[in-house]
């Protein structure tokens, strides 16, 4: 199942973004989030700070995000948000929606906090380099 939603939202950022979508691999860290109202324990689990994901992990060319659960029905805050010079633009996460961008730092953002219930997501990034690629997870 990962390896198909992954080659689709690989092939849909390729087109987009007018590349070949053999030119994109994907890069770690790959990761589905759990994100809650509870006290953050180390600095990673403070989601709510703006940054810059090519800063963040290095290897992000591109960055997906598959929604697994709704705004305002599963969770309150926890909307993804774009930090423009002139206005900021918020993604409400949607189960099944599937957002993506270019990671660099025309694309600084963070997500606000969870106020209350649960956000799913699955953030799955690609790299044009394929020394940092990785294969598809699977299960042991």
């Amino acid at each position: 199942l990962h390896s198909d939603v992954r080659q689709r939202i690989q092939q849909r950022i390729a087109q987009a973004f007018g590349i070949s979508s053999s030119l994109l691999y994907l890069t770690k860290p790959t990761f589905f989030s759990r994100i809650n109202n509870t006290e953050a324990k180390t600095t990673h689990d403070e989601y709510w700070h703006p940054h810059i994901d090519k800063v963040t992990y290095g290897s992000f060319d591109y960055t997906s995000l598959l929604y697994l659960s709704d705004y305002s029905e599963d969770f309150g805050g926890g909307r993804f948000v774009f930090m423009d010079t002139d206005s900021n633009k918020t993604v409400e996460p949607q189960a099944g929606r599937v957002s993506f961008f270019t990671s660099g730092s025309e694309n600084l953002h963070r997500v606000e906090k969870v106020r209350w219930g649960t956000r799913y997501a699955i953030t799955i990034s690609f790299t044009c380099n394929p020394d940092h690629s990785i294969g598809d997870p699977v299960l042991t």
